[in-house]
């Protein structure tokens, strides 16, 4: 600052006391710091934001003072230079920041935010961005940043051109700064009425020459061609290209289809554009289109795939808003029907989903779409699911339990779902079928299937038929590879149930031996369960014999685990945890 700029500032401060002294002393030794490093080139990023900060936080808090004072005073005559002195500085700060250190997009985006809020103020914004876009920058999103804010905020198209140039200079493949440059000359185009057709046109023609051959590229320049109402001629000219380069790509097809969903509707025989507002028209035009397309000569595998974009068109048109009147519902009926049936004999209707949508829309009978379905997908398992639950609702058992096995042969791991339906079934209906249904699912070569389903025989037989046939089908369940767990642990459940005193617990001590030198290399849990049962149940002096042998057993790292759980159970249990001492122990079922 100058000197007289410097008085008139500890001026308004003091006079609005909007710093004490302390404060502003400060203030001053930080500036000058920074000054002296700025000189010694030992000044940092950092610092200089951080002092942009306090300038910015000074500036709004003057800016606020004043507002108050016109207001309570009622007057327009209030000097407020410390503004210009103010937003200037801060404007130099910035300046220096750019020149000392590599621009950064958000230290930009800051500063062009700031001359916005402060255009009174600040007039050498376009000096320096001019400055500032002659320069390499790493990022282009830099030169992007600028050349949107010289185009949005200051409508000069001129500035917007020359920094967009200045970067594709340096990033010649960034094909988001071609996309912005190209979308700021529609915008123009549009603010124009038209009269920048020439440059906008050619713009347009030299990215799909630069990208020949790039159809995403194309699609994003139609997308925000179309954004705008007054550009038709370069709507036009992006999608007659569209038609002509991609003609055999299905994504052509599908993008065609959208934009005459959303109706904008291209004649492929005139090769003209037109805006249609009524939106059942579009609907016909794009369901046309994909019509149209299939009817190319395109590969199998594309057909296919704009069979399936077709389809998912049509599913999504008709859980719109636009359903609502009768014409339109009647059409798409037909056109659904038409849809998936033709789709289907092509070989093309390839995701459950959509045969489920088919089944639960169409006049025809349910079962007879969901069988062409499993015969297409046959390892979709919600595809059987609803067609064994179509034959649930039948109530007929000969076909819930044809289609239980063709799902099971098809599902085979997979297939645990359709176990489950058929055991609620068969226990509501038909429950002296349901014991051979456990016992085939026991055996079912597959542990996905046949750990959840020994348990749930186990338990099924121990309702129903009592303790001794529960142990006797325990033993013939244990005995099927690979052993379960789980199977172990619902047998000593139930065990625990009855009141057979030294048996009960013979029993059950002996199960845990079992399953701990079966599972106890690498699970924990049957340990800690075991020693609990000790401790609540069995012989406290045991406890200890156990846990060593646990350490024994499991593997190397997870002993300092079993470590730990093992002093939790002491101390949940310490009421019962006896007194180590030289005493007999009487264990009443040991033999």
């Amino acid at each position: 600052m100058s000197p007289n700029e410097m008085e008139a500032e500890v001026h308004f401060m003091k006079t609005y006391r909007i710093m004490e002294k302390e404060k502003l002393t400060k203030l001053k030794n930080d500036r000058k710091t920074l000054n002296q490093k700025i000189k010694l080139g030992l000044a940092t990023r950092e610092e200089f934001l951080k002092q942009i900060k306090t300038e910015l936080n000074m500036l709004d808090t003057c800016q606020l003072k004043i507002e108050q004072e016109l207001k309570e005073n009622n007057t327009d005559h209030l000097n407020t230079e410390i503004l210009t002195i103010l937003s200037n500085r801060i404007n130099d700060m910035y300046t220096n920041m750019f020149h000392l250190f590599p621009v950064l997009k958000t230290s930009l985006s800051e500063y062009i935010e700031f001359c916005s809020n402060n255009i009174l103020f600040i007039t050498k914004c376009s000096i320096v961005l001019d400055t500032l876009m002659l320069r390499y920058h790493d990022d282009p999103e830099v030169y992007l940043t600028a050349a949107t804010y010289a185009f949005d905020d200051r409508n000069d198209i001129e500035s917007a051109r020359r920094y967009f140039a200045e970067g594709l200079k340096y990033h010649k493949n960034c094909k988001n700064l071609y996309v912005e440059e190209f979308w700021v000359e529609v915008q123009h185009l549009e603010k124009t009425e038209g009269a920048s057709l020439p440059i906008a046109i050619g713009k347009y023609r030299s990215l799909i020459k630069r990208f020949e051959g790039d159809i995403e590229f194309h699609f994003i320049l139609l997308d925000r061609a179309i954004k705008l109402s007054a550009v038709r001629e370069l709507q036009c000219n992006v999608v007659r290209d569209m038609v002509k380069k991609y003609r055999h790509s299905e994504l052509m097809w599908q993008k065609l289809a959208k934009i005459h969903f959303d109706g904008f509707i291209y004649h492929q025989e005139t090769e003209q554009l037109h805006y249609d507002k009524n939106y059942i028209n579009g609907i016909r035009n794009c369901i046309k289109t994909y019509e149209d397309g299939l009817k190319e000569n395109l590969p199998l595998q594309n057909k296919h795939k704009l069979w399936n974009f077709y389809i998912d068109h049509v599913i999504e048109i008709r859980k719109s808003y636009r359903m609502k009147k009768e014409t339109i519902r009647n059409f798409m009926n037909e056109t659904m029907e038409r849809a998936f049936q033709e789709a289907h004999d092509n070989k093309a209707l390839c995701k459950a989903g959509q045969y489920i949508y088919w089944a639960n829309n169409t006049i025809q009978d349910y079962d007879k779409i969901m069988r062409n379905a499993v015969e297409v997908i046959k390892d979709d398992v919600d595809i059987w699911i609803n067609l064994i639950s179509c034959y649930l609702n039948y109530d007929s058992l000969e076909m819930v339990i044809a289609t239980f096995q063709d799902g099971v042969r098809a599902l085979k791991s997979k297939s645990m779902p359709l176990w489950a339906i058929l055991i609620v079934y068969l226990g509501n209906t038909h429950p002296k079928l349901l014991q051979q249904l456990y016992h085939e699912g026991s055996h079912y070569p597959f542990p996905e299937i046949n750990f959840i389903i020994r348990p749930q025989y186990l338990e099924w037989n121990a309702v129903h038929n009592g303790i001794l046939s529960t142990r006797e089908l325990f033993i013939k369940l244990r005995d099927i590879k690979p052993e379960c767990k789980q199977l172990y642990m619902s047998m000593i459940s139930f065990e625990q149930y009855q009141n057979t005193g030294g048996i009960k617990l013979r029993n059950i001590r002996k199960l845990y031996n079992d399953v701990c030198n079966t599972f106890g290399d690498t699970d924990i849990d049957v340990w800690t369960e075991c020693i609990r049962f000790e401790y609540m149940n069995g012989c406290h002096k045991l406890v200890k014999i156990i846990f060593k042998a646990s350490l024994q057993c499991l593997e190397k790292d997870l002993r300092s685990s079993m470590i730990e759980e093992f002093e939790k159970l002491k101390k949940e249990f310490m009421e019962y945890d006896p007194k180590d001492d030289e005493g007999v122990i009487v264990i009443n079922d040991d033999e």
